[in-house]
């Protein structure tokens, strides 16, 4: 009775730290994502050309714009998907912002009363061009991220390169490429999405050439896929997260992580929350067409496992797995950050599960004890002249081992 006593008592003291698992699915999805959501900065350089007058606007310098997009990356090796509508030359991407610019010149003359009006005629009866007539305009895209370093985190900015894309009329879909190795990605779905599937949409909202957080983190809009679309025989998912712009390009993802689709555009004339992704076999289709295949490294797969053990309460077993990422990927912020916060509930690199081996140690002293006293009372027992129990039965048969 006093050894069971002991047991109940000991065992409070050696009961598990405080849990950290996730509050809902969302949580971690949002934990397996964030590391793979980068933000794109866009520079378009270039003039608008009316071709019925042959008016050129932008000056003797040309129109600069600036604008900002998210991505995600989806191979280890840097690349990376957006909307095509960030990267795009034409109306709906770099064209339509030197429009803009223009436009705001003839508003500031004063020579024209409706900018809307004016744009689509633009669209319509001017280009936008390079420094000579009919050149491309320029364009200059960097990808940024945040990296882990024995110093704290850093902005690690790349230079990236269009590898494909389908017009933002045709899919709205796009794959980039940085001088980058190991970093973190998502797989993507393969299948066709349910309606009411419940997502999230990550990026980086705000208003193009807005400054974006110093840390670079990402933001979280929770939401369902509310309709399946189709646009030129393109599929579309129209969902209920509220993606706002600078969102554009980030993945809408399940609650296992995978990419659904890429944040395509808002609804004309809506004023819900209602937005569109591109759907994830489109981004699909684009990759094969250029023998590009897109899975998750080891080291992705390493840092969902260590995931789902912190989020489990195995903080020892979670430090190891983080350190097993950052040994393949050095600067993998979350797993730093994760490892950190294992740490701090009580994990440690080759610790095993600490409760539990208390635990083990435990129950062995205890089954020591009670032996000795059984032995004794054995000993007494047989020292009063009452019988003790009859010996083991030993047969001939070989006793099986235990499966392991």
């Amino acid at each position: 009775m006093r050894a069971v006593l002991a047991v109940a008592g000991l065992l409070a003291l050696l009961a598990p730290p405080a849990v950290a698992q996730p509050s809902s699915p969302e949580e971690l999805a949002a934990a397996i994502a964030r590391p793979a959501i980068v933000l794109i900065t866009v520079e378009w350089h270039g003039w608008v050309r009316d071709k019925r007058t042959g008016e050129v606007f932008g000056g003797a310098k040309g129109y600069v714009v600036e604008a900002t997009c998210s991505g995600v990356v989806i191979r280890p090796d840097g690349h990376v998907a957006t909307a095509s509508h960030c990267v795009h030359t034409g109306p709906q991407g770099g064209a339509g912002a030197l429009f803009d610019a223009a436009v705001r010149d003839l508003s500031a003359a004063g020579r024209i009363a409706d900018p809307v009006a004016a744009k689509a005629q633009l669209a319509e009866h001017a280009v936008a061009e390079g420094a000579a007539p009919d050149r491309p305009i320029d364009r200059s895209i960097r990808v940024e991220r945040m990296e882990a370093t024995g110093d704290g985190p850093i902005r690690d900015v790349a230079p990236a390169t269009v590898v494909d894309l389908v017009a933002p009329t045709d899919g709205d879909v796009a794959v980039l490429k940085v001088p980058r190795d190991h970093l973190p990605s998502l797989a993507i779905r393969e299948d066709q999405t349910p309606v009411g599937t419940p997502i999230l949409a990550i990026g980086y909202p705000g208003s193009a050439g807005a400054a974006v957080d110093p840390s670079l983190e990402p933001s979280s809009k929770n939401g369902q896929v509310s309709a399946r679309r189709t646009q030129d025989d393109r599929p579309f998912y129209e969902f209920s997260a509220a993606a706002t712009q600078g969102m554009s390009g980030g993945p809408v993802v399940d609650v296992e992580g995978r990419i659904v689709g890429l944040v395509s555009r808002g609804s004309p004339g809506e004023t819900q929350s209602f937005n569109f992704a591109a759907a994830s076999t489109t981004l699909l289709d684009l990759l094969a067409g250029k023998g590009v295949k897109a899975e998750p490294g080891e080291h992705d797969r390493d840092y969902r496992a260590a995931l789902d053990r912190y989020f489990a309460d195995d903080f020892d077993g979670a430090v190891e797995g983080f350190d097993d990422v950052l040994a393949a990927s050095p600067g993998h912020l979350q797993a730093s950050e994760y490892r950190r916060l294992a740490v701090d509930r009580g994990g440690s690199a080759g610790g095993g599960s600490s409760w539990l081996i208390g635990l083990a140690v435990l129950c062995g002293g205890v089954a020591v004890g009670t032996a000795t006293a059984g032995t004794a009372i054995a000993l007494a027992r047989r020292r009063e002249g009452v019988p003790g129990p009859p010996p083991p039965v030993v047969s001939d048969v070989d006793t099986p081992r235990p499966e392991r």
